[in-house]
């Protein structure tokens, strides 16, 4: 199930949000929301759906004894079985097809013993999730751990967990704590109805928009022009942003409805002055997982470049099984350490130098979500300007949305419309009303939007 369905936004909320405020089943609503992020999670599978729960009685059983504290031995009891799953519906098949060549055979059509093995939704995000509790219990960080239906909340909460923000028990304790007092006053709900209502409308109607307007390009690199190939690097990294973005928001939204706060995971990255800049900005949660739970054990800056390079080809693991994500995480890699050794000259630059070659950089990178080796290098090839295209340039309206789209990237601030007063006297009228025409336009394309991008890591 994904937000962006008919489904789960008029009977799977609506029936969720009834039982969580049924004034019978206050006391019970850790449990209500437990059920109820196990149902939104088996949609996808049942085998999915066992493999979370396992992991969470797993972890629980492990961490519960004060005995994990200091104990080495313990933390890699609580953490590998989980590591382990993981490490099989994402890289088993990448590791023995590249290393020990078993298996692999689905463009001969001969039988492929990995081919139906699917990648449980948000894999990546639960299991770190997961391995931070264990890490945080093993440092004494976490004294008193929840019960078990409050901890299997905390992994399972429907609206993280296929795709983040990647939470921290402590950034949610006091919530879960609180959770059978919670109310619900006309703040909050009129916040979370706009990161709602922002968040659906990236998605579908910037998202899925630009996604549309590259296919054929994509499908096709060794035919269009540097024109063609140009408009793809920008349309698909607003595209990323929007999607992802989208998500964070009406992740945000959704928490509130319930009495939860979650950080936030985006801080305007394509303002980023450089590389490094930029990772302090997108997908914040992810970047400070790595930071606290393997760059800092690492060494953190004593060992910088080594550090930088492992942190940041883990981080392309982390995002997908096969080397062209390998590849993504060395690349950002390379530019972070190209900044820090040149950090005095990049910062006498002009600052919006400085955002557009950034952008760039980290634009140049997207390519390889997009492409593998052998059509990436047929892509890149689109800028010889002696290759003849046969597809026709994007449109002028193509453009337009593009140009769009980096107007509202850069020029708007949602996060202020739903915290601020933007509209003087008249906010609670113009915020209704700008709410109810984004959410009238996305229930109009609705059907035509896609998957998230970040479901499939």
């Amino acid at each position: 199930m994904i937000f962006n369905q008919f489904e789960f936004l008029f009977l799977f909320l609506p029936m969720v949000l009834a039982a969580f405020y049924f004034p019978k089943l206050q006391s019970a609503r850790p449990l209500v929301l437990v059920v109820a992020s196990l149902i939104f999670y088996a949609v996808s599978g049942l085998e999915h759906a066992i493999t979370l729960c396992t992991g969470i009685l797993w972890v629980y059983v492990v961490t519960r004894s004060d005995a994990i504290v200091a104990n080495l031995w313990r933390l890699t009891l609580a953490i590998v079985p989980p590591l382990l799953a993981l490490g099989y519906y994402k890289y088993l098949g990448f590791f023995l097809d590249q290393f020990i060549h078993v298996g692999y055979a689905s463009n001969t059509g001969e039988f492929d013993m990995f081919a139906n093995i699917i990648l449980p939704a948000g894999i990546s995000f639960f299991t770190f999730q997961l391995v931070s509790f264990a890490i945080d219990r093993f440092r004494g960080e976490i004294t008193t751990p929840p019960n078990f239906v409050k901890f299997a909340l905390y992994i399972s909460f429907f609206p993280q967990l296929v795709a983040g923000p990647i939470l921290r028990f402590g950034q949610v304790q006091s919530a879960l704590e609180k959770l059978h007092t919670f109310r619900l006053n006309a703040p909050i709900a009129s916040k979370a109805i706009v990161y709602i209502s922002v968040g659906l409308a990236s998605k579908v109607l910037i998202a899925d928009t630009l996604d549309s307007y590259q296919t054929l390009y994509v499908s096709a690199p060794d035919a269009i022009s540097a024109i063609s190939a140009t408009f793809v690097l920008f349309a698909y990294s607003f595209q990323i942003y929007f999607d992802f973005y989208g998500y964070s928001m009406v992740a945000i939204g959704l928490g509130l409805l319930f009495g939860f706060s979650f950080p936030k995971n985006f801080n305007r990255p394509y303002e980023a002055l450089n590389p490094q800049d930029f990772w302090r900005r997108w997908h914040m949660t992810l970047s400070f997982w790595i930071r606290d739970y393997l760059y800092f054990p690492l060494g953190g800056n004593k060992v910088y470049v080594r550090n930088i390079i492992i942190i940041f080809a883990v981080c392309g693991l982390w995002h997908g099984a096969g080397w062209s994500f390998i590849v993504w995480g060395l690349f950002h890699a390379f530019i972070v350490i190209l900044y820090h050794a040149s950090s005095s000259q990049w910062d006498r630059l002009p600052r919006l130098f400085q955002i557009g070659l950034t952008f760039l950089l980290v634009g140049a990178g997207w390519t390889l979500f997009q492409f593998d080796f052998e059509t990436l290098l047929s892509f890149w090839s689109s800028f010889n300007p002696s290759r003849e295209a046969t597809i026709d340039d994007p449109e002028l309206a193509m453009w337009a949305v593009v140009a769009l789209s980096a107007l509202i990237c850069y020029g708007v601030y949602f996060e202020r419309l739903a915290d601020g007063d933007l509209f003087g006297k008249s906010r609670p009228i113009t915020l209704t009303a700008t709410c109810a025409l984004l959410f009238t336009a996305v229930l109009v394309f609705i059907t035509k939007s896609s998957t998230f991008i970040y479901f499939r890591f």
